[in-house]
């Protein structure tokens, strides 16, 4: 069985345990229910029995490691095919006589072992029961929804981004939000932070915006150059900070990418978001409630970003509304920017920049093929989503960044109480210095 299909199956299964208020659970009425839905054979369903235990076991863990191995299952892969240590772009992966062994000081938390394990022996974190437990409890205390710009068409070519909206708000969200609308502020604030820092006499940045597995990577293989980072936090952490700004809530962020799981749950960021989902996990939440996409109204207008915030998205996105940004406020300051698409390429660029070898003086790293289209959590191919991408952002009002008015008056409004900076022990920069 494919084991995308394997997964959704045991998370629609325990979201409908959840949903029934079981608790305790009846694990074993459930594992029953899985492995008969899953596999017609008898012999199989035992064999499969210690893996579908394993996993409810972690779905319903209130915390543990970003991974876990279930043992069980690498036993049934194919090793002469064996794909998850030679997807691993740090060689953080290791096999011994007991399976998998994840190296955590290698591990840049990127999630491309969990997408590319075959029998899915390596499992992310989930937070899937939390968030289906906070949304039966929303009436006490409301839940937002914060969409990863490359949520666009990745729940099929007929569910449009109203109608996404729609579904969410029926599944028990309070309200729905695009995170682009915040990569809109964070790239001001990048940009005034470029032009500060070339002001001074500095030749060269890095941006941080959105893709916590390539800070991991510059943090692990290269923390001399943790310097030349800017220092603002994702759109997801600056999202989450300003919905908390405005009342007491629960964030939840929606999007294609397993490194955001660890981001939300870093020390110095963990204030932000409450949980985090990728479109996998949340595609079985709709199937798990009954909800019907195609015939969701389609009423309930979203309209939160520019056409910069949503290229977010994809690779040389955030390069090119860095560099609009960038223009605005300095037009004669000249941007030579290289992106690495990918981890390798990320790696390749990383050490051409420490050796002082690399002609440009901005770069950009996305540690997945394609940028966030392409990342571990996506339902739809990069490619796809690439086009998907592209075509929303041109239905965007705003053209640019300082062209959004909502992203500016939620700034204006609920700016003063929220920090836009990483708090990383480098040296911070406040919003106020940004601005000055």
């Amino acid at each position: 069985m494919n084991k995308h299909i394997f997964t959704k199956r045991i998370l629609t299964h325990v979201a409908k345990a959840i949903r029934g208020n079981e608790r305790p659970f009846n694990k074993e009425r459930l594992i029953e229910e899985i492995t008969s839905d899953c596999f017609s054979d008898q012999a199989e369903r035992d064999l499969w029995r210690p893996v579908v235990e394993q996993r409810i076991d972690l779905l319903l863990a209130e915390e543990g490691a970003l991974f876990s191995h279930i043992k069980d299952a690498c036993r049934l892969c194919d090793t002469k095919h064996r794909r998850c240590d030679h997807v691993c772009p740090t060689n953080a992966i290791t096999h011994t006589g007991e399976g998998v062994v994840i190296d955590w000081d290698k591990c840049i938390e990127c999630g491309l072992c969990v997408d590319g394990c075959i029998a899915g022996a390596i499992v992310a974190r989930s937070d899937f029961a939390r968030v289906a437990y906070l949304l039966m409890q929303s009436d006490e205390q409301p839940v937002y929804a914060i969409l990863a710009p490359a949520f666009v068409g990745q729940f099929g070519e007929d569910i449009s981004p109203d109608k996404l909206k729609g579904a969410l708000l029926q599944l028990g969200f309070k309200g729905v939000h695009e995170v682009a609308m915040t990569a809109d502020i964070i790239t001001s604030l990048e940009a005034e932070e470029l032009v500060d820092r070339f002001q001074k006499g500095e030749e060269f940045m890095i941006t941080s915006c959105c893709c916590p597995a390539f800070m991991r990577l510059v943090e692990k293989t290269k923390p001399a150059l943790v310097e030349l980072v800017s220092h603002s936090v994702s759109p997801m952490i600056a999202l989450g900070r300003l919905l908390k700004a405005q009342s007491e809530c629960k964030v939840v962020f929606l999007g294609p990418c397993v490194a955001k799981k660890a981001e939300a749950r870093r020390p110095e960021l963990s204030d932000a978001v409450d949980s985090v989902l990728t479109f996998r996990e949340v595609e079985a939440l709709f199937e798990a409630a009954g909800v019907d996409l195609v015939s969701t109204g389609s009423q309930t207008e979203i309209e939160d970003a520019s056409h910069d915030g949503r290229i977010y998205a994809r690779t040389a996105g955030v390069t090119e509304a860095i560099t609009r940004a960038v223009n605005r406020i300095n037009p004669d300051l000249e941007i030579t920017a290289v992106h690495g698409d990918g981890i390798r390429e990320c790696m390749t660029l990383l050490k051409l920049v420490e050796q002082g070898k690399l002609a440009a003086n901005f770069m950009e790293g996305m540690a997945c093929r394609g940028g966030c289209v392409g990342g571990p959590g996506n339902i739809i191919p990069a490619d796809i989503g690439r086009e998907n991408v592209n075509e929303f952002a041109k239905t965007a009002s705003a053209p640019a960044a300082q062209d959004n008015r909502k992203a500016e008056e939620w700034l204006q409004k609920y700016g003063p109480k929220v920090d836009f900076t990483t708090g990383r022990k480098t040296g911070s920069v406040p919003v106020e210095q940004l601005r000055s």
